[in-house]
């Protein structure tokens, strides 16, 4: 009897594992369901019928403890004459990567399983304890079901790409925080140093003596002349001198606005705040190392990220080197992929969709169930393309013009670039458009440094043109 690997209800990942166990055999099959930790890890051995053949046993999380493991997947392996062994493990944080690396590499077949499911599975129990031997059986009944993928670990330029990008967003995060502090002792120190309302032509602005709080100059002041009594002892022409100086290009206005709020601030005698000062200074220290950690890092994810195929997508106004560099380490190898709908849902910004008895479709907002980083620059990519990119600008604004909510026009415009994204590097082609100021030399050359411009040109516009010739 023939059967069509891609006409499961499970679609592909239900194809693949239907196909495997018509192949070995369900009576042939070893299931070893393994639940991560970061030191001692547990499993359980059954059949593929849920028999139990090793009651749950720990194993440290070492060399030691998979040897462990092996031993009683052997013993039982040899005494039941069994093909295969499938061991499936819950992706628990990062512990359970090294286990699957290893058990790769002894031959097992892997079924790795999104902790969501196996929640799932524990809710179908009717119990709402949560325990580890518990963990297991919804592990396996989650494996016996077909749950789980088969992928591998991703590896190369890709999972490196990975963790380079993740690790600037910590970092990024780190610094929001940092200024937010900053933000706090500012307001202790002189808080119309941020700005304050004012009444102007009869309306209430917000007038700020800087466009940008932690520019040079204003990093400048924080350090050494941020209390209304320092501002106010040099004076306008002490400001004029100190801008001259250390080259902090103040203009007219700037200088009689800082005078200005000095003179009227509220502030407490700088005797009082001595301590926010001190612990200002280390939160502007802190400040200048993440900004020197970022940049670097920008520069390594830069260098690495033009020499993959993923670097097409640079040619898209509104994408930008690390904006992305995390979208195409976030979708992965899309080599495993058939449709972009795939990598929409991968990324849980697939719309819940409720129909039933005949009727219209009901759309309510988007599932959520897939990776949280995927999601979050699904949704910054939306966001840079609403505002720099001309095209889908106008598809924002009718988004908008139907009633749509900016997150939901920005998750719209995101998938969209999904979609671009998955064909211009499964088919290695640049972004074409007849906007009028695009210029692809110019649009790399605002993002990228020079030497990586031309590998650039030298990488995909060369092969390209082939194409097209």
């Amino acid at each position: 009897m023939a059967y069509t690997l891609l006409n499961h209800i499970q679609g592909k990942n239900g194809s693949r594992w239907a196909q495997f166990v018509r192949e070995i055999g369900s009576e042939n099959m070893l299931m070893v369901a393994v639940d991560a930790a970061k030191y001692t890890h547990k499993a359980i051995i059954c059949t593929f019928y849920g028999d139990v053949l090793v009651k749950p046993f720990e194993f440290d999380a070492s060399l030691t403890g998979l040897e462990v493991l092996k031993e009683q997947i052997s013993s039982q392996r040899n005494r039941l004459g069994m093909k295969e062994v499938v061991v499936g493990i819950e992706t628990t944080g990062h512990y359970y990567q090294d286990l699957v690396r290893r058990c790769h590499s002894e031959g097992y077949y892997l079924r790795i399983l999104n902790a969501a499911t196996t929640a799932q599975e524990r809710q179908a129990l009717l119990n709402w304890s949560k325990t580890d031997n518990l963990d297991l059986m919804a592990i396996v009944q989650s494996m016996i079901n077909g749950r789980g993928t088969s992928n591998e670990l991703s590896t190369g330029n890709i999972h490196t790409l990975q963790k380079l990008t993740r690790a600037r967003r910590v970092l990024v995060e780190e610094r929001t925080s940092t200024e937010n502090m900053i933000r706090v002792y500012l307001d202790h120190i002189f808080r119309e140093f941020q700005g304050k309302s004012m009444w102007i032509n009869g309306k209430r602005e917000h007038v700020a003596p800087f466009s940008k709080l932690f520019a040079k100059a204003p990093r400048y002041f924080m350090r050494h002349y941020l209390h209304p009594s320092d501002i106010l002892s040099l004076g306008e022409e002490g400001l004029r001198e100190l801008s001259i100086r250390e080259n902090l290009k103040l203009r007219d206005k700037t200088i009689k606005i800082l005078l200005d709020f000095a003179q009227n601030s509220i502030s407490q005698p700088k005797e009082f705040v001595e301590a926010d000062q001190f612990l200002l200074i280390q939160k502007l220290d802190q400040l200048d190392l993440l900004d020197d950690q970022i940049q670097l890092l920008e520069k390594k994810i830069e260098d690495l990220f033009v020499q993959t195929e993923g670097a097409v997508i640079l040619s898209v106004p509104g994408i930008g080197v690390v904006t992305g560099a995390e979208l195409y380490a976030e979708m992965g190898d899309i080599s495993d992929f058939d449709h972009a709908g795939q990598l929409i849902k991968m990324a849980g910004t697939n719309p819940i969709v409720k129909q039933s008895g005949g009727k219209k479709p009901s759309y309510f907002g988007v599932s959520k169930q897939g990776r949280r980083t995927f999601r979050n620059i699904t949704y910054q990519v939306g966001r840079s393309l609403a505002v720099n990119n001309p095209e889908m600008k106008q598809k924002y604004l009718a988004l908008k013009e139907r009633g749509k909510h900016p997150r939901q026009a920005y998750i719209a415009l995101g998938n969209r670039m999904i979609r671009l994204a998955f064909s211009m590097i499964r088919n290695q082609t640049l972004y074409r458009t007849e906007h009028k100021y695009y210029v692809l030399f110019d649009e790399l050359s605002k993002k990228l440094r020079m030497p990586n411009v031309k590998r650039f040109y030298g990488d995909f516009v060369t092969s390209t043109d082939r194409q097209l010739a």
